[in-house]
C-alpha cells in the first residue's frame, strides 16, 4: 500500500473510532463548553533534542500569558510521534492526532514536524476540524496542487484546518539551491515520496538558475541533499568530502534539526552549509530577551527551534484573544475562521502568518556553515 493510502486508511479508522463517542465534533468541529481549552503539542521524541526545545519554547510562551485568554484557562499536552520509519512514524502521528481529538477541549494542535507524519494526521485533524499549526512538513501539495487530486486529498472536510508557520518545500529548494552558489548540482535524495518530491523542487530550481543537473559535483560544483536522515546525511557529506574535495555540501532543515551537524567529521563539516527554517539565535532584540527568559526558566541555553515553538503559541494566544472576547474561544469554527484571517502575530520570530490557502506569510530560511 503507498503511503498516501496508508494516510487515507488510517484516517478512516480513527474517524470511525471518534465519531462513534463526539459525532458533533466530527461533523463541525464542535464547541467546547467549559472555560478551559488544550493545545497539544505533537512532534517526534518530545523530550530530546530540538524537539524538546520546541516544546519548552510553546510551555514558555503560555506561561507568559499566564495560562489564560480572557475568562478561558489554556492547558498544554505533549504528545510522542517518533517512529524508527515512516509507517512507523505514520502510525504514531495518527494515534497522537486520536488522542487530541478525543478531548473536547482541544482547541490546536502544533505538530506535525515531518510530512510523513502530517501524512496521516492532517487528514484526521482536518476531518475534524482542529486547528493544525506545523513548524515543518514542507511537502508542498498539503498546500497547493503538486500531484492529481492535490491539496482536497488531504483535506477530507474540505475546509483548511492545516496551516505551516514555516516555507514549503518549494521555497527550501531555492534556498538550498542559493546556498549551493555553484553552476554544477548534483543532487543526492533518500528513498521515499517526501526526498523525491524535495529532490524534484531542488532540481526544478536550480535549473531556473541556468545551473547544470550533474551526476557528480567535480571540485568546484555542489552537492545538495534531500532528506531527513541525519546519519545517512552525514554519511554523504563525509563522502562528498573525500571524493570531491574542493565541492560544497548543502543540507536541508530536516537533518538540522535532527542534529546532523554534531554527526560530521571535521572535513566535511568545513565544506557544510546548514539550511534551517529556524532564526539566527541572537539576532534580533526579541530573541536576545527570549533566550534569556528561557535559561532563566530552564537552566540551559535554548537551540535555534525552541524560538519557532515559542512563536507557535504565541500565534494560538493571539488568535484566541479575539473569540475570547466574545465567550467563543470554545467555537472550533470561530478559531479556524480567525487564524486563517487574522494578519501576521507578533512573535519572537518576527510576524508570523498565514494565507487562506495555509502557506506561510514571508517565508524565510538560514544558511549557515557548520564548521
Amino acid at each position: 500500500m503507498r503511503r498516501g493510502a496508508l494516510a487515507l486508511a488510517l484516517a478512516a479508522v480513527a474517524l470511525g473510532q471518534a465519531a462513534c463517542g463526539n459525532r458533533e465534533a466530527i461533523r463541525g468541529g464542535g464547541t467546547t463548553t467549559t472555560p478551559t481549552l488544550t493545545v497539544y503539542s505533537s512532534l517526534p521524541d518530545p523530550d530530546r533534542g530540538s524537539s524538546r526545545d520546541i516544546v519548552e519554547g510553546e510551555k514558555l510562551a503560555l506561561s507568559e500569558a499566564q495560562g489564560r485568554v480572557g475568562r478561558y484557562t489554556v492547558n498544554f499536552s505533549s504528545l510522542d510521534e517518533a517512529g524508527q520509519d515512516p509507517r512507523e512514524r505514520m502510525r504514531a502521528a495518527a494515534e497522537a492526532a486520536r488522542t487530541a481529538m478525543a478531548d473536547t477541549q482541544t482547541t490546536a494542535v502544533i505538530g506535525s514536524l515531518g510530512s510523513d507524519a502530517a501524512r496521516a494526521s492532517l487528514p484526521l485533524l482536518n476531518a475534524a476540524g482542529f486547528l493544525q499549526i506545523s513548524l515543518g512538513a514542507g511537502y508542498a501539495g498539503f498546500t497547493t496542487r503538486l500531484e492529481p487530486g492535490e491539496p482536497d486529498r488531504w483535506l477530507p472536510s474540505g475546509g483548511r484546518t492545516f496551516a505551516r508557520l514555516v516555507g514549503d518545500d518549494r521555497t527550501q529548494a531555492r534556498a538550498l539551491v542559493y546556498a549551493a552558489g555553484a553552476r554544477r548540482i548534483a543532487v543526492e535524495a533518500e528513498g521515499g515520496e517526501d526526498a523525491a518530491a524535495l529532490a524534484a523542487e531542488v532540481r526544478r530550481a536550480a535549473a531556473r538558475t541556468g545551473a547544470k543537473l550533474v551526476q557528480r559535483p567535480g571540485r568546484d560544483g555542489a552537492v545538495v541533499y534531500a532528506g531527513a536522515d541525519p546519519v545517512n546525511a552525514a554519511g554523504v557529506a563525509d563522502a562528498v568530502a573525500r571524493e570531491s574535495p574542493g565541492a560544497r555540501i548543502v543540507l536541508p532543515d530536516e537533518v538540522v534539526r535532527a542534529g546532523v551537524e554534531g554527526r560530521l567529521a571535521p572535513a566535511a563539516a568545513r565544506r557544510t552549509l546548514l539550511v534551517s527554517r529556524a532564526p539566527a539565535p541572537g539576532s534580533t532584540p526579541a530573541l536576545r530577551t527570549f533566550e534569556a527568559a528561557f535559561e532563566r526558566t530552564y537552566g540551559r541555553r535554548p537551540g535555534p527551534y525552541a524560538a519557532l515553538g515559542h512563536a507557535a503559541m504565541e500565534t494560538v494566544v493571539d488568535t484566541l484573544r479575539g473569540p475570547a472576547a466574545d465567550g467563543r474561544a470554545g467555537e472550533r469554527r470561530t478559531v479556524l475562521r480567525a487564524y486563517f484571517g487574522d494578519g501576521p502575530h507578533p512573535t519572537v520570530a518576527g510576524p508570523l502568518g498565514v494565507t487562506t490557502a495555509g502557506e506561510a506569510v514571508d517565508p524565510r530560511f538560514r544558511v549557515y556553515r557548520a564548521g
